[in-house]
């Protein structure tokens, strides 16, 4: 069975929210009201937030590219707050969404982002359809997570080769990775394959942007 691959904010796990209900929706996703605004929750890990209410000290806005991509790549969709912050900054932007998780991308088009105009939501595995996928992107961004952990996968030679191979000259490639014991190792990988632009530590969480060759 392939990994489930998630977004993490941060190690917290939620059984409640202090200020709103949870909702149950499919599976082991939900939906909770937290310090005033939506958040998707799978297992208790946040996935995804309320774009509008997305701040500084969350790590989403720090993955967003400085100028307008003319395709883009998620791989690891959560709800879409990514998809909708770049839509909130650079209007409607042709963006391929990629989760292996079929709940997860029917929840984003009916409660979240995936609905937006422009993103094509696809049902896959991500390092599968990076492996397989013909075209080049501007703007590419990795947020993949099995619950708080992030997959070895994301550091491998194959898949940041796959990377590279996506990104368009002069495109971003965006990662999110967790601030763990492993982190300066995958770092230290990634940039041999992609050069690395930007570092940014956001909380509990560490963003590059990296330069497509």
């Amino acid at each position: 069975m392939a990994a489930r691959h998630r977004r993490a904010r941060d190690t917290m796990r939620r059984t409640h929210s202090p200020q709103g209900p949870v909702a149950r929706i499919a599976g082991e996703a939900s939906i909770s009201t937290a310090m005033g605004r939506r958040e998707l929750l799978v297992a208790g890990v946040v996935q995804s937030i309320d774009a509008e209410h997305a701040e500084s000290s969350d790590y989403w806005p720090a993955m967003l590219p400085d100028r307008r991509p003319a395709r883009a790549l998620l791989l690891g969709a959560g709800g879409g707050t990514l998809a909708a912050l770049l839509h909130r900054r650079f209007g409607p932007v042709p963006l391929v969404a990629v989760d292996n998780d079929p709940d997860m991308v029917a929840l984003g088009r009916r409660a979240f982002y995936l609905g937006l105009p422009g993103v094509q939501p696809v049902i896959a595995d991500a390092f599968a359809f990076a492996a397989t996928c013909p075209g080049r992107f501007d703007y590419v961004a990795v947020d993949l997570f099995h619950g708080a952990e992030r997959p070895r996968q994301v550091g491998g030679r194959p898949f940041l080769g796959d990377l590279a191979r996506l990104a368009a000259p002069r495109g971003v490639v965006a990662f999110n990775l967790f601030r763990d014991r492993r982190v300066e190792t995958t770092i230290m990988r990634i940039a041999r394959m992609l050069p690395l632009a930007r570092r940014t530590d956001v909380g509990k969480n560490v963003v590059l942007h990296c330069r497509g060759r």
